[in-house]
């Protein structure tokens, strides 16, 4: 594509409209990707931490079981009566293996009003059952779970049931209720604890209770309490630290859960996606087809008409384009009553480019003008003057003070000076950024002089603030001044030449000051 073709109208609107669609195109990627897919994983991760929460509930729900089950029997009056010794016949009525696999436990620890054991029914390391008083060796399997009942009866627990979950390693649920007599009327006769392994059949059981394929696992407590790995697009494993003792381990919950709440989502919105982008693939060209024929086609015809006024400006705007009551009918009359008026907004920037757009006064196009025909006027002229005059320091006084304010400076001085020299007839001309020309007509060399001397007076009356001057604390010029001699100094370029020497001079003299170019020639000699 060439620069001539990228010139049209028409193709600037197709890569323009294209542009736009692009942009929605990466507008609509970029809110799937940046908003809708946090959405819908956040989404996803609250379904897993809910999927996570009705494990712990069922296991809590467990822990109830177990609270319940080692109450009813802790508040049993022959439990009672069995710790306190008088009801021997207890142990062959109710602690044999049978009742251990009924109520799915592991151990039964009696203690007695000591924190001891009293009697032990459970399996041991070699799974052997065993049912004896705590004092045997026989049960000494059973002594370091006596003392941490102990010392954890020790640390000031309240005389109510207590539930945990274990990792001994294996895992498993315990409870602890102080022994009472049904009517709670007597003191605490000890304590029971009871020991539920969690085996894989009970965590089977409780796969099929919540319907959710998990694993319990002891790890160490110090890991992260909470995680979600995504496996696939289709599933997704969750994972969750529950508290267990001792203190240093943890119940590890791992769920591997679906993701199609996700996946269906994400299809729903691709869908919707693919919708849009169509749609606005259809609404962009049907916009570009109503530009063409409604917009760019006319403005294609004006263009050619505008192309040949150049050639024919006899020819006559087409009544087709006058006659229409929109836009470009506004554009066609508006361009023919601009064309009426071409030529006098023509005279007037002529004499718009006669003046300094700041200053208001003279440019130096119209002092060289009025200069070379006050030189060519016949018969010749008499004695011409003109001054030079530069601002002292004024690149300082704008890089204090900042350019509005030298603007503002210019005008001012430029008023001053104007009204000092138009009274006598004289030309004020801006001919650079601070540096100024008069033209003096039918001025001698001395009167120019006088002349200089009182534009300089009228400037320090001013008293414009200039604290960055070197020279005063007011803003000051220096004026150098240089009159026409015939066959000597008679050609605009000398004459300017020779008072940029005398303002040279005058600068070099300390400023604020007036030299005539014969001084200066004097002392070059």
């Amino acid at each position: 594509m060439n620069l001539a073709t990228l010139a049209s109208l028409r193709q600037r609107f197709l890569l323009a409209l294209l542009g736009v669609l692009l942009l929605a195109l990466l507008a609509l990627v970029l809110v799937a990707r940046y908003q809708v897919m946090p959405i819908l994983l956040e989404d996803e991760e609250t379904f897993a931490s809910s999927e996570l929460d009705r494990v712990e509930r069922a296991l809590g729900g467990e822990l109830n079981h177990m609270r319940r089950l080692v109450e009813d029997w802790a508040h049993w009056d022959d439990t009672y009566d069995f710790v306190r010794g008088e009801r021997p016949e207890y142990v062959d009525s109710n602690l044999y293996e049978a009742t251990l696999e009924t109520l799915e436990l592991q151990t039964m620890l009696f203690l007695d009003n000591q924190n001891a054991a009293y009697w032990v029914v459970g399996y041991d390391e070699a799974g052997q059952f065993r049912s004896c008083p705590g004092a045997l060796s026989s049960c000494g399997w059973a002594a370091p779970a006596v003392s941490f009942l102990d010392a954890y009866i020790r640390s000031g627990v309240e005389p109510v049931s207590h539930t945990w979950l274990l990792v001994l390693p294996n895992l498993a649920m315990a409870a602890l209720s102080p022994i009472y007599q049904s009517r709670e009327e007597a003191p605490s006769a000890g304590w029971l604890a009871m020991v539920r392994p969690l085996s894989e059949p009970w965590v089977d059981q409780l796969r099929n209770t919540t319907g959710i394929d998990l694993t319990l696992a002891g790890v160490p407590s110090t890991g992260p309490h909470k995680e979600l790995v995504r496996l696939s697009p289709m599933q997704m494993q969750a994972s969750r630290y529950v508290p267990a003792l001792p203190p240093s381990r943890a119940v590890r919950i791992e769920a591997v859960l679906p993701r199609q709440r996700y996946q269906v989502t994400l299809e729903t919105f691709r869908f919707a996606l693919y919708w849009t982008s169509g749609v606005l693939i259809v609404t962009l060209l049907l916009v570009l087809w109503l530009l063409e024929h409604i917009v760019l086609s006319p403005l294609r015809q004006l263009s050619r008409f505008t192309q040949r006024l150049q050639h024919d400006q006899a020819e006559t705007m087409p009544s087709s384009f006058l006659a229409r009551r929109d836009e470009i009918g506004t554009l066609a009359r508006e361009f023919r009553h601009l064309w009426r008026h071409q030529r006098q907004q023509s005279a007037q920037l002529l004499t718009l480019t006669q003046r300094d757009p700041l200053t208001g006064i003279a440019n130096r196009r119209l002092f060289d003008e009025r200069f070379a025909t006050l030189l060519g006027r016949q018969p010749a002229p008499g004695e011409v003057a003109v001054m030079m005059i530069d601002i002292d320091h004024f690149k300082r006084y704008n890089d204090h003070y900042g350019h509005p304010a030298g603007d503002a400076c210019l005008i001012e001085l430029a008023k001053c000076m104007d009204q000092q020299l138009s009274q006598h007839g004289f030309l004020l001309a801006r001919t650079g950024g601070e540096e100024f020309s008069a033209l003096l007509p039918d001025t001698p060399l001395d009167a120019a002089r006088q002349h200089a001397a009182a534009l300089l007076n009228a400037i320090e009356a001013l008293a414009l603030p200039h604290a960055a001057s070197l020279t005063g604390a007011c803003v000051t010029v220096s004026i150098g001044v240089a009159s026409r001699v015939p066959e000597t100094l008679d050609d605009i370029g000398e004459i300017m030449r020779a008072a940029d020497q005398a303002l040279y001079q005058a600068k070099n003299s300390g400023r604020n000051r007036v030299c005539l170019f014969h001084e200066v020639a004097d002392q070059a000699v």
